[in-house]
């Protein structure tokens, strides 16, 4: 982002890193999916492609506020660059974007939490352990890539150039 233009962003990009932590971690800590409900299950929120879409959505807003308050209606002119012939495949850039941030952190918490129930249901004392502390680590990370996408998406959008 830059040195003179990260400050406004820091609330957003610190409050997505925490909340996609603390998510994680509620998910990984605890293997939820073991306590059987009568109606539904219980799991870490970012265990819901609805909860990484809206985070995603979230980032793909700021892209665009981002871009559009920095640069004004000249931000939608990266779209014809170097070429206007590359208009639709700068469109379905925006549309990636969003896309591959929910499923990314969807598709590992998802199956960091299939693995742990898997494991406690056929061997339930000491076999899960490593794996559950191979989740809390994978978590942080996960979180920790979520917001640095979004930083960069961010930047990205406030530069002068595509």
């Amino acid at each position: 982002m830059g040195e003179e233009e990260y400050r406004p962003w820091v609330p957003f990009i610190g409050t997505m890193f925490l909340s996609i932590f603390v998510s994680n971690w509620s998910g990984a800590l605890l293997p939820w999916r073991v306590i059987q409900l009568p109606h539904g299950e219980l799991a870490a929120p970012t265990n819901d492609i609805n909860t990484t879409v809206a985070l995603a959505l979230l980032t793909s807003v700021a892209y665009f506020y981002a871009g559009l308050h920095k640069r004004g209606f000249s931000y939608f002119g990266k779209y014809i660059q170097p070429t206007p012939v590359l208009l639709p495949i700068n469109i379905l850039e925006d549309f990636t974007k969003p896309l591959s941030l929910s499923f990314r952190l969807f598709g590992n918490i998802l199956a960091d939490e299939l693995v742990v129930a898997v494991l406690v249901s056929l061997v339930p004392l000491i076999v899960p352990v490593p794996m559950m502390l191979l989740g809390l680590f994978t978590s942080a990370i996960q979180a920790l890539i979520s917001a640095t996408l979004a930083a960069a998406y961010i930047g990205e959008s406030m530069e002068g150039h595509h």
